[in-house]
């Protein structure tokens, strides 16, 4: 069970001038800001969902949040509960979320644990149960594990990959100038854009997918 306890700000991964630029638009052009920022967020919503970003509950403490709360590959914080089941037996735990940014306490049975007792491989959200040197099994029962996982600050790569989704969701709602290839921000962004009209059929088309496990942000063991 993954519930969130303190959702990100905003789930936008571009700014309102990287939309823009994306969209084929000046970046002091704020005539399409509203849709853009639809656009922003359904790329940002899609690319969570290639990358195997799991889903998560609202805690009750946030009423009146309810339900579902959206995928999002930006920093949140998190309590996950898992059941190690007897004839079951887990050296490693992987997290639901991904990087992980903290730990904020892990709870095995009524024991918490300290930093002695585990290891984070903060790359891949994997947890080592360890004393000293030597490495154990997870004991069976509940493990509450409270985290905070996600971006803090979106890397540049990523927000080439949510630019070119934008881009095409954009041309999709004829924002932008389908004539414009090249857009640059010097020192922000910079686009060519995508221009194969053939793949408008995939919310997040197969070389975008591939570009994100490529570069690390799809992945590969999931929980």
């Amino acid at each position: 069970m993954l519930t969130v306890t303190e959702p990100a700000d905003d789930l936008q991964l571009l700014s309102e001038e990287e939309l823009r630029v994306a969209a084929g638009l000046d970046a002091d052009d704020d005539s399409q800001d509203e849709t853009l920022a639809i656009c922003g967020l359904q790329a940002a919503a899609a690319l969570a969902a290639a990358c195997g970003v799991a889903t998560a509950g609202y805690d009750a403490s946030l009423a009146p949040l309810r339900g579902a709360a959206p995928r999002t590959l930006k920093a949140e914080t998190l309590i996950e509960i898992t059941r190690v089941k007897p004839g079951y037996q887990y050296g490693t735990l992987y997290l639901a979320r991904w990087p992980v940014l903290e730990i904020l306490s892990i709870t095995e049975d009524v024991t918490q644990l300290t930093t002695d007792d585990w290891e984070l491989d903060t790359y891949d959200g994997s947890l080592t149960r360890i004393s000293g040197n030597s490495l154990l099994y997870w004991a069976r029962g509940r493990v509450i594990i409270e985290y905070a996982a996600g971006y803090d600050v979106i890397p540049a790569d990523l927000k080439a990959h949510a630019s070119r989704l934008v881009n095409l969701y954009s041309q999709a709602t004829s924002i932008s100038d389908a004539n414009t290839k090249h857009i640059e921000i010097p020192g922000v962004i910079t686009i060519d854009r995508w221009v194969d009209q053939t793949a408008t059929d995939s919310i997040v088309p197969d070389d975008i997918k591939d570009a994100l496990a490529r570069d690390g942000y799809s992945r590969l063991v999931l929980a």
